[in-house]
């Protein structure tokens, strides 16, 4: 496999020190191009909280993608069409035992389905306790999207 990543070098005009950042190698219609990634560092010191900020991010996308799958293996049986009454709908959200899966469950419905979930579980459920207080506590009637 080729090397995806790179340290790029530059020397300053003025004292001739190198500085480095991380640079990405991208292939596109042929050509190959790099591209840096991080801030130009004039220290290792620099450079290695760059890196680590960097591998937070990924650290983070790699969460967002775990969430994801299990989201998917977990919500594979949902059965919500777009004629799917609220009430039933959020019976299948609560049976959820992931508050992380319900949320992204909830944010991948229709939007007309989300407001008559959020209406549904807002005038007829318990928001003080259970599933219904979760929703309750991420929801944001702005946007329609539970956070």
């Amino acid at each position: 496999m080729e090397e995806l990543f790179e340290l790029m070098i530059t020397k300053e005009k003025d004292d001739g020190k190198a500085m480095v950042r991380l640079g990405i190698r991208l292939k596109i219609a042929g050509n190959e191009v790099l591209c840096p990634v991080s801030r130009l560092c004039d220290s290792y010191e620099t450079f290695e909280k760059e890196f680590q900020t960097l591998n937070d991010a990924l650290e983070q996308i790699e969460q967002k993608a775990r969430r994801l799958f299990k989201s998917q293996s977990s919500s594979a049986g949902l059965r919500i069409g777009p004629e799917t009454p609220a009430k039933d709908i959020w019976d299948i959200l609560s049976a959820i035992d992931d508050e992380e899966v319900l949320t992204e469950n909830f944010n991948d419905l229709l939007e007309s389905q989300r407001q008559a979930v959020a209406e549904y579980v807002l005038t007829h459920c318990n928001i003080f306790s259970g599933k219904a207080a979760a929703f309750s506590r991420r929801y944001d009637s702005e946007t329609g999207l539970m956070a």
